[in-house]
């Protein structure tokens, strides 16, 4: 049996209400019994009932039709937030990645202290612009990814501390590749100095140890932002799916 138009079934009690607020008003006289005196004393109590009845009968359409529309809403934004969460975990691989590649650097330094530069002159600097190489890499990487979140957020500025540690790192390697060819080709450094004075190249050297340290303590920190708005996001998702299927309001 198909069920009555919700529309029609609000309009019908809505002049049933107002049938019964004339009705009383008319048939007090004609039947002047109890009946007719309770009826005609709470009819404006039962003509509001049967408002608030008409009024329900008429919003549920309206309501269904909101329902189905934030369920579709969710289901086209789910395909959305997946793409950027699946984002945000290629760059947390990244990061990771470049973290992993720069392990050689203790390794370097180590050699640079314990070695004789005079013998190491030759392959130690080629070791060195590999690992440069690699800050670059990741320096385009996290860059971009940047760019393409410029907002403020904790996320944002984990990125750009880590973007400023790596240069940091970088740029001291370049510096320790530089002392050792000045000192191992004999060229002059200042006033004709033909190696760069012990304090200055110790004071150089320790801020090498400083920004390494420093880029893997905010590579560290970047890793578990990008991992904890991924969570969110995945959170998220799933809560969307539940609305788009309909089990979650």
């Amino acid at each position: 049996m198909r069920k009555p138009d919700a529309d029609l079934l609000a309009f019908s009690i809505l002049v049933l209400s107002c049938a019964l607020v004339a009705w009383t008003g008319i048939a007090g006289p004609i039947f002047a019994d109890s009946v007719w005196t309770a009826l005609e004393k709470w009819q404006t109590l039962l003509a509001a009932l049967l408002a608030l009845v008409a009024a329900y009968f008429a919003a549920a359409p309206v309501y269904r039709q909101l329902k189905e529309q934030r369920r579709q809403s969710a289901a086209a934004a789910v395909t959305m937030i997946v793409k950027s969460a699946e984002t945000l975990e290629v760059e947390r691989d990244r990061v990771k990645k470049a973290r992993d590649d720069l392990y050689r650097l203790p390794s370097l330094l180590f050699d640079y202290d314990n070695l004789s530069l005079h013998d190491i002159y030759a392959s130690w600097p080629n070791a060195a612009f590999e690992q440069m190489e690699i800050c670059d890499a990741a320096l385009r990487d996290m860059q971009r990814y940047s760019n393409r979140h410029p907002e403020p957020s904790s996320t944002q500025q984990a990125r750009l501390d880590a973007i400023v540690a790596l240069q940091s790192t970088r740029s001291s390697l370049v510096d320790l590749v530089t002392i050792m060819r000045q000192t191992t080709s004999g060229l002059s450094y200042e006033d004709g100095e033909v190696d760069i004075p012990d304090d200055e190249h110790d004071q150089r050297r320790s801020l090498m140890d400083a920004n390494l340290d420093k880029w893997g303590r905010a590579a560290t920190h970047l890793d578990e932002m990008l991992s904890s708005e991924i969570t969110y996001v995945w959170r998220r998702i799933r809560h969307l799916e539940r609305i788009a299927i309909g089990v979650a309001q």
